[in-house]
């Protein structure tokens, strides 16, 4: 009877932990409630590194990748969001791989995230290399299957998203730091088309973008900071100072960014922990962090609410002064967090084994005027 009870608790633990623990922890979170007819629903996840031949054993890849698949598989088909995000890094060795290889990380890649809405991918390091190990056959490839690799602009629902190459933002005339400052320099003219209409020619940029707003960035690298003692908010469990170029966006760049598109929020990855900041911008950032086990023991996502309605500012001293100097009015974030759990059976001292870390989510609010 006895041994009855213990295969019992062993399999339903395992069915619980493997296929329903991440629906049952996902499920109490949720979208910010707006008053918006039109307001967008986006997910965003960034540094899901799924692993190659060279590094990852078969049963780590097997078994993390499962969970990634679930935990994704569980919260779109609960939450529904309009577009999902993948802010870089969506391979562990994709500068390392030959096309074959490639073409099957792509396709573990489609099948773990497969959505009915568009998933739009940065593209990030470890997906082409750093900026000294960039090559055209590393980019073209990527860009055959994910469409960007430089600077991409994407209109929904009046949002204008801007996906950026951060190894590209080097700023020293190489061939894709020059494209990326082209690309760049053209979103600008199609930003300034959208502000002044009446002097603009571009009708096909009329027709597809229609109105302008102020911008958001997603890219892979953070905007220059020293380190996440910047942070007001933040998971990290060891502050180390981050180097420019390599962790973070140089200061030059960074500053170029935000004089050439003037944006109004901005989003990023790559440091795999989670980060909320005032940037050099002035505007609010988000760090999302890695949603691979493998890289964080409580991985996570972010469930992002961004509209066009102008907020209203409860400190009128603080919206005064962002006024004056040009900046975005911001409401205080208003968030809403779903903790981590573990679970895990032992029924038989350590002899079986499951545990499952699932998905902590941080459900954000953002208010932003035009």
């Amino acid at each position: 009877m006895q041994w009855r009870r213990c295969i019992f608790i062993i399999i339903s633990s395992f069915i619980y932990c493997e296929f329903i623990g991440d629906f049952v922890k996902i499920a109490p979170c949720h979208w910010p409630l707006l008053d918006e007819a039109e307001d967008l629903h986006a997910m965003i996840i960034a540094d899901t590194h799924l692993l190659g031949p060279l590094k990852g054993h078969w049963l780590d890849k097997l078994y993390r990748e499962w969970h990634m698949r679930r935990a994704f598989q569980a919260a779109i088909l609960l939450h529904k969001p309009d577009v999902i995000f993948v802010l870089g890094d969506l391979f562990d060795e994709g500068d390392m791989v030959d096309h074959v290889e490639f073409s099957e990380y792509v396709r573990r890649f489609n099948s773990h995230f497969h959505a009915s809405v568009p998933v739009i991918s940065a593209v990030g390091n470890h997906d082409v290399g750093f900026h000294y190990k960039m090559h055209p056959y590393f980019i073209d490839r990527f860009r055959e299957q994910f469409n960007n690799t430089g600077v991409e602009m994407y209109t929904i629902h009046d949002n204008h998203f801007i996906l950026i190459n951060s190894m590209a933002m080097e700023n020293d005339a190489c061939v894709f730091c020059a494209n990326a400052v082209k690309e760049l320099q053209n979103v600008a003219g199609k930003l300034n088309c959208l502000k002044r209409p009446e002097a603009c020619e571009d009708l096909h940029t009329l027709q597809k973008h229609k109105k302008y707003s102020r911008p958001i960035i997603l890219q892979h690298f953070p905007t220059y900071r020293n380190s996440d003692v910047s942070c007001r908010e933040h998971d990290s469990p060891i502050i180390e100072e981050y180097r420019e170029k390599w962790e973070v966006l140089s200061k030059n760049s960074t500053d170029w960014l935000g004089k050439i598109l003037h944006p109004r929020l901005a989003f990023a990855g790559h440091s795999h922990n989670y980060c909320f900041s005032i940037n050099r911008w002035g505007i609010e950032e988000y760090t999302v962090a890695s949603f691979s086990w493998r890289n964080k023991i409580n991985p996570s996502f972010l469930m992002a609410s961004p509209w066009l309605k102008s907020p209203l500012i409860n400190n009128k001293s603080e919206a005064a002064a962002l006024t004056d100097k040009g900046l975005p009015r911001v409401n205080p974030v208003r968030k809403s967090g779903c903790p981590g759990i573990k679970c895990s059976t032992n029924p038989f001292k350590n002899l079986m084994f499951w545990k499952l870390y699932c998905i902590e989510t941080q459900v954000v609010w953002f208010e932003y005027g035009l």
